[in-house]
């Protein structure tokens, strides 16, 4: 089976199962996916994840814009790498997103794909039909209604409004009328 790890970390060879206190899954292991639009998404540089993206049924994936330039500033200028791997790959539930695909094992690297810029990679997915990017300014409000949803369940989820978190500030930026609710309804609950 082949499968693609996008990421900003440069010159690998093979992939080295790790545990990531973020991730669904409690025990190390290299992540990747069977779908190489979907594994640029994750040539990522920051502290923290706010990927708004799900799979349709026909397996496309869909990357939702939480906010006007939400994908021009996450990944614009940003220099990663797809690797591209073959093994016997094995699928766990637990990781909740489609076309994911897990090994215990260190996997080979078989070919890579130097991106220079995440941004205009994922454009030219879109352009080729790989990926459907709904921008900010064409969500329907259903979409944007998950995304607030999305937005409060993380700021309770993560407990941002302490501020420890390193999503914290970026969403009290971001998102300020979600984050002053989430405050409003944390007072009131306090009461």
């Amino acid at each position: 089976m082949l499968a693609y790890h996008g990421t900003v970390v440069g010159n690998l060879k093979k992939l080295v199962p790790f545990a990531n206190p973020h991730s669904n899954l409690k025990y190390p292991c290299v992540y990747l996916s069977t779908n190489e639009a979907l594994a640029s998404i994750y040539i990522w540089n920051r502290d923290y994840k706010l990927m708004t993206f799900e799979i349709r049924e026909d397996g496309m994936p869909v990357y939702n814009e939480s906010f006007r330039g939400c994908l021009s500033e996450f990944y614009g200028g940003v220099k990663g790498y797809i690797y591209l791997c073959e093994g016997d790959f094995k699928a766990d539930e637990n990781t909740t997103i489609r076309h994911a695909v897990i090994s215990e094992e260190e996997v080979a690297v078989k070919d890579v794909e130097v991106v220079e810029d995440a941004y205009e990679r994922i454009l030219r997915f879109e352009k080729e039909g790989s990926l459907i990017i709904n921008h900010f300014e064409t969500l329907f409000d259903e979409q944007k209604r998950r995304d607030r949803n999305m937005v409060l369940g993380a700021i309770k989820r993560l407990e941002l409004l302490k501020g420890e978190h390193p999503l914290s500030e970026f969403v009290k930026e971001k998102f300020p009328a979600l984050w002053n609710e989430a405050l409003e309804a944390e007072r009131k609950t306090a009461e």
